[in-house]
């Protein structure tokens, strides 16, 4: 059977509503769409609500530059409490009393202290591989799994409010960071102990949640290639867009390594031709201008003459 080609390509950003996983959001929206090339940029614990962005047909590859750009959530965490999943879905596993004085300038003197590069320990219960085995699987087995800790970025966290034995985060941080693993640290580093009680991703991917759509709207839509931003739009987000001639995008069609006279910036950038785009590419800085290397390219085609490029999905 010949798979159909997808006729959609682009961003499909969800507010993901409490109780589905990553993937069943992905499925249904499937099948809503009508697709078969949907996935998503990151994915959010069952019980987390907020941005969840769904790529569709080409737009599958943009998910490395979606997932690498910041995040921010606002996450309540209870103290006085672990849990074997470091959020409210799991069993509890220890108790601590609460510190009766909770001081709101003690906690974001902690939280200012971890802002930048931190090793943080993953949760015990999470999708992390080892020998193509996920965490989850391996400690509902009964395993104890200990990892060392990992480089992941905090750009901030700011108390918003306290209410024993609740904290109220906003947090703003890089791919790969664990609010459940925060929430467990600054437990420990309250003298106590600390687990998610809610949480929800407020931004990602340069999608705020206002520009997201809750799934329950959107499934009662007939059009749904209308909520769907366009590949270009959606890479916009989180690349800079470079802007070449018929020449340059041909040879980058052709697998060749071109020079522009424009001086980029080193690092990843989306080229475009017209309004087509064209491949994401490394940006090289040499004596001539920015040596372009493709990294992931689009599959349709170039226009065979200099002019209007074709409509995406042609």
């Amino acid at each position: 059977m010949v798979k159909k080609p997808a006729q959609i390509h682009g961003v499909l950003a969800v507010d993901k509503p409490a109780g589905w996983t990553s993937r069943d959001v992905v499925n249904k929206a499937g099948r809503w769409l009508g697709e078969r090339e949907v996935g998503h940029a990151g994915t959010l614990d069952p019980d987390a609500t907020g941005v969840l962005l769904l790529t569709i047909g080409e737009g599958g590859k943009l998910v490395r530059w979606l997932q690498d750009a910041k995040k921010t959530y606002v996450t309540v965490i209870t103290l006085g409490q672990a849990t074997q999943t470091d959020d409210a879905a799991g069993p509890v596993t220890a108790q601590a009393p609460v510190p009766t004085t909770l001081d709101p300038l003690q906690i974001q003197a902690i939280l200012d202290s971890w802002r930048g590069e931190l090793l943080q320990v993953p949760p015990q219960v999470s999708a992390l591989q080892t020998d193509g085995q996920r965490d989850h699987e391996r400690v509902r087995r009964g395993e104890v799994i200990e990892r060392p800790g990992r480089p992941v970025w905090l750009e901030h966290a700011r108390l918003i409010e306290v209410n024993a034995p609740d904290l109220t985060l906003e947090v703003t941080c890089g791919a790969g960071f664990y609010i459940r693993s925060l929430a467990r640290d600054l437990g420990v580093a309250l003298g106590t102990l600390g687990h998610v009680k809610t949480l929800r991703r407020t931004s990602g991917g340069g999608y705020p949640i206002a520009q997201c759509h809750a799934l329950a709207d959107l499934l009662l839509q007939t059009e749904p290639a209308r909520f769907v931003e366009p590949l270009l739009d959606a890479a916009a987000r989180v690349l800079t867009k470079v802007t070449v001639e018929y020449e340059t995008a041909l040879h980058l069609k052709q697998g060749k390594l071109p020079v522009i006279a424009q001086h980029l910036v080193d690092g990843d950038c989306l080229v475009v031709f017209g309004d087509l785009p064209i491949a994401v590419c490394r940006a090289e800085t040499t004596e001539q201008g920015s040596k372009l290397q493709v990294v992931r390219g689009f599959a349709w085609p170039l226009p065979e003459l200099e002019g209007e490029a074709p409509p995406l999905g042609d």
